[in-house]
């Protein structure tokens, strides 16, 4: 198939995973940007495009005008957009110009929906982490909106063996890799005097916890991230309040690592993966500063945990998995074609913004 896909391809983005995994499946995918790739750079960037963004509404219009002008070209069988930053518009006009199939996966949580514009588009169907956030806007709204959960890519969230450099970098007792706010900061405070690494590069100059100096600036991804959770004991998984019922996608990027993970209990999580026998899980701080000093202290039962939530993930949970039900959903049959080479270094076609 001919896949147009909205979305950023910054390292280990929803985006890159989804055009690098569709290609290595023998698709044609071109992606258009749906926003400056320096704002992933640099936090400062980040804030400076936010600004512009807002003051500038010509910038918006005109990465939509590339979009629209992409689908015109390449014509596409299906325009996937990874994001909900699609203005209702813009997909009224792909249509009348494409015979293609319009969706939307969503992959964040229903506090970022923002202005909503997910929910206003004439997509074919909405594609919901959260199965809360799905059977809400099916059975509310009417809308064609289906639960598919994210994913590992094996292409890079694999075991890998650390170096010596490698574990002087990354070694520690507990890690994670996530943004910083209040409430993940509040929730890992508890192991503020532990062997601790936060990797980011996002943490707030207004943010003040004694967390701070477990935070390096160092953004992992890919294999770098491989690495990070190869190289710790335990990864820690504090998912965001507004996850409702989903998790996210650190708990299969860990478990397709082959790390051993300690994270927050969500409904869903039990149609994944079984808690306690392949992934360790806490409702409370208490619980979760409990569950880490026990398994601090029992490798060998960390490893077995581990080596299950491994074979799991990559059994069940990739995203060639979940792309080829998201294809099935929508009804699109591919025609064979040749196979496109792709490796971890390999950059991904895209039209830059």
């Amino acid at each position: 198939m001919r896949i147009l896909v909205s979305g950023n391809l910054f390292e280990d983005s929803f985006a890159r995973n989804i055009v690098v995994t569709a290609e290595r499946m023998g698709h044609t995918v071109l992606c258009v940007e749906e926003a400056s790739a320096l704002k992933y750079k640099n936090k400062y960037l980040n804030s400076l495009e936010f600004v512009l963004a807002k003051a500038m509404p010509s910038i918006e219009r005109r990465r939509c005008e590339l979009l629209v002008k992409a689908a015109e070209n390449f014509q596409p069988d299906l325009l996937l957009a990874c994001h909900g930053k699609l203005p209702p518009e813009v997909v009224r006009r792909i249509r009348d110009i494409s015979a293609v199939k319009v969706a939307v996966w969503f992959p964040d949580h229903l506090v970022n929906l923002g202005r909503q514009y997910a929910l206003a588009g004439s997509f074919d169907a909405w594609f919901f982490k959260d199965r809360y956030m799905a059977e809400t806007f099916r059975g509310k709204l009417e809308l064609n909106a289906h639960y598919l959960p994210e994913a590992c890519n094996p292409l890079w969230h694999r075991r890998v063996q650390p170096n010596e450099a490698d574990k002087r970098k990354y070694g520690c007792d507990l890690c994670t890799a996530s943004n910083v706010y209040y409430y993940r900061a509040r929730m890992l405070e508890i192991f503020k005097d532990y062997d601790l690494k936060i990797w980011g590069k996002s943490y707030p100059s207004w943010l003040k916890s004694p967390i701070r100096k477990h935070y390096p600036g160092i953004y992992v991804a890919e294999l770098e991230k491989a690495k990070a959770f190869n190289s710790a004991k335990i990864v820690l998984n504090t998912m965001h309040y507004g996850e409702i019922m989903g998790v996210n996608c650190r708990l299969f990027e860990a478990a397709g690592c082959g790390a051993f993970q300690i994270a927050d209990h969500k409904p869903a999580l039990s149609e994944l993966f079984e808690p306690e026998r392949e992934i360790v899980t806490f409702r409370t701080r208490a619980e979760m500063k409990e569950k880490v000093d026990y398994y601090l202290a029992h490798p060998e039962e960390r490893q077995e945990i581990a080596d299950r939530a491994y074979a799991r993930a990559h059994r069940e949970h990739t995203y060639e998995l979940r792309l080829k039900k998201m294809f099935e959903m929508l009804d699109l049959v591919a025609t064979p074609v040749s196979p496109i080479s792709s490796t971890a270094g390999d950059a991904v076609s895209g039209v830059y913004v």
